[in-house]
């Protein structure tokens, strides 16, 4: 969001950057350990992947245990905001639908999947 708002190069998931006068060379992580390297133009932004160790979750058990006496505390914000943006608002976000649990073979999930595609006109 803060790249399109930019209008600015955008790569996400990024262990490490090399700059290089104008480009810089950025180290993207996929999932499985899988990695790639980009040559970018400069300025660009990048989403820093940065977990010296894999995040550690809450057990979904303690967190149902706490949701009904959970609160939110509203705080203002603090420190120099010197990038130029302005905080407008922040609410929960929308629900506009709900999943759909796809079963069956992973032939016939993949079936389903680019059925559902086609009828969106995406595929």
């Amino acid at each position: 969001m803060i790249a399109a708002y930019l209008d600015m190069p955008y790569i996400g998931g990024v262990s490490s950057i090399e700059a290089n006068g104008d480009s810089a060379t950025v180290n993207k992580e996929f999932a499985g350990g899988a990695g790639a390297k980009y040559s970018v133009s400069m300025p660009f932004v990048a989403g820093v992947q940065s977990a010296p160790k894999p995040p550690r979750y809450a057990p979904v058990g303690k967190v149902r245990q706490m949701a009904p006496s959970a609160t939110v505390e509203k705080v203002a914000p603090s420190g120099d905001a010197s990038s130029g943006l302005t905080f407008k608002k922040m609410a929960p976000p929308v629900v506009t639908g709900h999943a759909e649990m796809i079963e069956g073979s992973s032939k016939e999930v993949a079936k389903k999947i680019v059925e559902l595609l086609k009828s969106k006109g995406l595929a």
